[in-house]
């Protein structure tokens, strides 16, 4: 009944942490939020179709080891009885506020909106006047109000804005600090209405440094999309500039360091991008805006040159060099998450050569991949013709070159990252060579 109450005992209803939340998607992004939301005082329920998800939670555990501090903020609002879980949808029944939190991706350069229009039909049947349905997952411009909205509307006669609010509130978090990013960014809200965006505004309050309430759903939707899509394209030029400081003979990490020092200019690093959120966000700009007539010729250029730098990195590879190992299966540093991974596609690229490749990650477990993999990082050097450091872990920068060069049949380092100094590699008889580096030789 939320939405159907004035703004003032909205409010009221919030203080008093008297709105149940039904929290649906407890993903590495999703679970954190939930029990936050939980911590912050309000009764949720999460609900997810992972049977061993639900499981974990009602445990008191978490699925999410490496997530700082969820463990503890799990097990203190389970036993406490502010967090449940569950696969069952009718839980939404007695929500006021049902958040959704499910992946969604990108197929084939086209967004894949599946699990958000699952969830639609899946929730209708326990929808009544007065929720509020809030999207948090990735989506091009116009889904929550016109895709989510729509499906809960054809199947219930209820309408946004009128018999339920509407509103989208995207994430700018990253594992494993969502806990920490949670109450350190401002929380952004756009809602179909005033009072939709109120509703979720002030429960999001209740642990965020600050509400920032945009004017319509599609700019929240909007928002989301571009601050990644900004780092695809800024990292683009760090890779553009990269090849021209290589053309030129100078050191792009030089370049970029001077550039920098002007307050103006925030160019980031070159490499190989990878994740969730940056390599797939512009997909949802270019694709439903090229739907609207307009193809933004800047973002597609920028996909299209960081796509290029597998073919690059993997060119940096001598002929004569058929051992390859690879340093890094995580998408970023310090994080077991190898799903969204740039690694993979680079081993593929590296095969298409003709190469035999190795891969080591200080997070490997017993999963098989179409890889080898080796746990042992030096096991994993030993006979490799050439080593590329494809992720920036902590343990790779205390590589012992003395040790590497003995091991290794051949002599070529290949850092995409710039963690390692080239003088200090090549004093050690080794053959260095980095994106835009002028010690290539």
């Amino acid at each position: 009944m939320l939405y159907l109450y004035k703004e003032r005992e909205i409010k009221n209803l919030v203080d008093e942490r008297r709105v149940k939340i039904a929290f649906i998607g407890l993903g590495r992004v999703g679970l954190p939020l939930a029990a936050t939301l939980a911590d912050a005082g309000f009764s949720v329920v999460g609900i997810d179709i992972n049977p061993e998800t639900v499981s974990s939670v009602n445990s008191a555990n978490t699925p999410y080891a490496d997530e700082e501090g969820l463990d503890q903020t799990v097990y203190k609002n389970v036993v406490t009885g502010m967090l449940s879980a569950t696969s069952d949808f009718s839980a939404v029944t007695e929500a006021d506020i049902v958040i959704i939190a499910v992946p969604t991706l990108i197929r084939d350069e086209q967004p894949d909106i599946e699990a958000v229009i699952k969830v639609a039909g899946s929730i209708s049947p326990y929808m009544n006047p007065g929720k509020v349905v809030v999207l948090q997952s990735t989506v091009p411009p116009g889904t929550t109000e016109f895709v989510l909205g729509e499906i809960i509307t054809k199947n219930t006669s209820l309408k946004a804005g009128r018999d339920f609010g509407l509103a989208y509130s995207p994430e700018r978090t990253q594992s494993p600090q969502v806990l920490k990013d949670l109450k350190t960014y401002p929380k952004i809200v756009g809602g179909i209405d005033g009072k939709s965006t109120l509703a979720i505004a002030e429960v999001y309050a209740t642990f965020a440094p600050s509400i920032i309430q945009m004017k319509s759903i599609v700019a929240a939707e909007l928002d989301k999309v571009v601050e990644n899509t900004y780092r695809d394209v800024n990292i683009a030029f760090a890779n553009e500039l990269a090849l021209l400081c290589q053309l030129y003979g100078v050191d792009v990490q030089e370049m970029i360091s001077t550039a920098n020092s002007q307050p103006y200019c925030h160019i980031l690093q070159p490499g190989l991008v990878g994740g969730h959120c940056i390599p797939m966000d512009p997909y949802y700009i270019i694709s439903d805006a090229t739907k609207r007539g307009f193809s933004p010729p800047v973002i597609k250029a920028a996909r299209a040159l960081n796509e290029e730098m597998f073919n690059t990195v993997a060119g940096m590879v001598e002929n004569n060099m058929k051992n390859v190992t690879v340093l890094g299966l995580s998408f970023k540093p310090g994080v077991k998450s190898f799903d969204t991974s740039h690694t993979p596609r680079l081993v593929k690229k590296l095969e298409q050569k003709g190469c035999r490749v190795t891969v080591h990650d200080p997070f490997l477990g017993n999963d098989i991949y179409s890889f080898q993999t080796e746990p042992d990082l030096y096991q994993a050097i030993s006979g490799a013709d050439c080593v590329i450091l494809s992720t920036a872990h902590a343990q790779y920068k205390e590589l012992d070159f003395f040790r590497v060069k003995d091991l290794m049949k051949g002599n070529l380092i290949i850092d995409i990252r710039a963690i390692w100094d080239p003088d200090t590699v090549k004093v050690h008889g080794l053959k260095y060579k980095g994106l835009g580096r002028k010690f290539n030789d």
